[in-house]
């Protein structure tokens, strides 16, 4: 259930979202069964894995790799961002389906799970509860992602899909408008084309924008003007956040993997005063 708090929030999600992944050093310490070797290249690398690696590791018909659920019985979550009033942010995340585990438990017990906050491709914590705190973002765009596991650290499969939520955030100058509610546009990418009417999205400016991406073909995503850049594939879906406080047309352009502009526009976003 969302806070009741009047202090604006933002959703990392849309509907029955979230997410699964597996990766601690613990389980290689404390567990005597051998890991994975997903799971070993995942803990070897801690601390340094992007979301969208983080969300397309493991072998998703592999039972030593995965937990495959149906979709009545998946974990789902949803996480909610208030800015903190001594700064930083304050994390709600809501789940049905899961129960937060102890962090020493490494044996499968139904129903419960780790927990885990990335930001940036770095580990920060695990929830031991559904509240967190995150101390302050500099101003400019980061990457969250929440992970939730198994207690024995086997990420959750729903659809053949890892259940990895992803979302990119711009941080602007709270001096040029602050996150609020969002206003939420899902655009499904298939064969290199929007399923949007114009190719067009307009907001006003001022509101909390979150764009919700899939995709039938993996491709880098780049919002000009805004700089905003995220990676979506048919595995790894992703959410793009920010306060549309630039009046103007900006294009969507699709980059390539190592950077570089010039593959033309998917869509615009118009941001009208």
């Amino acid at each position: 259930m969302a806070s009741k708090s009047r202090t604006p929030f933002v959703m990392l999600a849309g509907g029955a979202a979230i997410v699964a992944l597996a990766a601690v050093l613990l389980s290689l310490s404390w567990n005597g069964a051998p890991a994975p070797a997903s799971v070993r290249a995942l803990s070897n690398d801690h601390g340094n894995i992007d979301g969208y690696r983080l969300s397309t590791l493991y072998e998703v018909a592999d039972p030593a790799q995965v937990l495959a659920l149906p979709e009545d019985q998946a974990p789902t979550a949803r996480l909610t961002l208030q800015p903190a009033p001594e700064g930083g942010w304050n994390l709600d995340l809501a789940t049905t389906n899961f129960a937060f585990a102890s962090p020493l438990e490494t044996r499968f017990v139904e129903g419960q799970g780790h927990a885990q906050l990335w930001v940036d491709g770095e580990y920060r914590t695990e929830f031991s509860g559904r509240t967190q705190f995150l101390p302050p973002l500099e101003i400019g765009t980061h990457e969250l992602v929440v992970l939730m596991t198994t207690t024995d650290y086997r990420a959750y499969v729903r659809e053949d899909r890892v259940l990895a939520e992803r979302l990119v955030m711009r941080f602007n100058d709270p001096r040029h408008g602050k996150l609020s509610v969002p206003r939420e546009i899902a655009v499904a990418l298939r064969n290199g084309r929007a399923d949007i009417e114009g190719a067009t999205l307009r907001v006003k400016q001022g509101e909390t924008v979150l764009i919700q991406w899939t995709a039938d073909a993996p491709i880098v995503l780049h919002l000009e003007g805004y700089d905003i850049e995220a990676r979506v594939g048919p595995r790894s879906p992703v959410s793009m956040l920010f306060v549309a406080d630039v009046a103007g047309r900006f294009p969507v352009e699709q980059h390539a993997d190592a950077g570089g502009h010039g593959r033309g526009a998917l869509l615009y976003v118009e941001v009208l005063p």
